[in-house]
């Protein structure tokens, strides 16, 4: 699936920090970009070791920068040091990622309604677009990272209209975490397609006149999410402790 020039503009002020960092920046910032954009591109997955080596290579620095940027992305939360073995990926518990969504619960519907009551005309045409981009994502070639960071784009953008920037600011955290850590193989494809009606709903409530749908659309969209990745996480748990 092609992301078009303007898919990749939309998403830029949303991307996880060092994917976008030009080519100025600092050795450890560009290390941090090039550990999560292998990530993204499913190079790496949670629980795999990173390739330090591989990537201070491909930025032709040497190792130091880059465990620097481990360090970095370790007090994130994205990855865990092994004892003299160098970094893996960190993979999150079902509990986590309940505890995680159940905060989402808190957060989005609120905001929503938030956004709503200060919605206009830019606004509207922002979310509307950041939808169409979610969608080609998920219809295209299914990078479901890369549909995870235009998911965050779409609900961060909702927040930004609420005003709220220390929820923006925790919610961005919240959500590189999901990005990185939630486990993806074997996830069934049916949830994208319901995620993006679900979208759709917000997107019409916020185009309406009653701010309880607002609310019920976000709240809907959160929930229906939580509980299909924990029934997942669950079942793949169950069959690890039959192996």
């Amino acid at each position: 699936m092609l992301v078009t020039a303007e898919d990749r503009q939309r998403l830029d002020p949303y991307l996880p920090f060092g994917l976008s960092a030009p080519a100025s920046a600092s050795a450890i910032t560009r290390a941090q970009g090039a550990v999560k954009r292998m990530l993204l591109d499913q190079q790496l997955h949670p629980g795999q070791k990173v390739p330090i080596d591989d990537v201070a290579s491909r930025l032709e620095v040497s190792r130091t920068p880059v465990r620097e940027a481990l360090r970095l992305m370790e007090g994130e939360g994205l990855v865990r040091a092994l004892p003299n073995r160098g970094f893996a990926v960190r993979v999150i518990s079902v509990a986590e990622t309940a505890h995680l969504f159940d905060t989402r619960l808190c957060i989005e519907p609120f905001t929503a309604v938030a956004a709503y009551e200060r919605r206009d005309d830019a606004f509207v045409s922002d979310i509307t677009a950041i939808q169409e981009t979610y969608k080609r994502i998920l219809k295209g070639a299914m990078n479901r990272r890369l549909g995870m960071v235009a998911d965050k784009a779409f609900h961060l953008r909702i927040s930004h209209q609420a005003g709220n920037p220390v929820l923006v600011d925790f919610q961005r955290k919240l959500f590189d975490t999901i990005i990185f850590t939630r486990a993806l193989e074997g996830f069934s494809l049916d949830r994208s397609d319901a995620a993006i009606v679900e979208h759709e709903q917000i997107v019409a409530a916020m185009r309406g006149n009653r701010a309880d749908r607002v609310r019920v659309a976000a709240l809907n969209n959160v929930t229906r999410g939580r509980d299909a990745i924990i029934a997942f996480l669950q079942q793949q748990a169950a069959i690890r402790t039959t192996l």
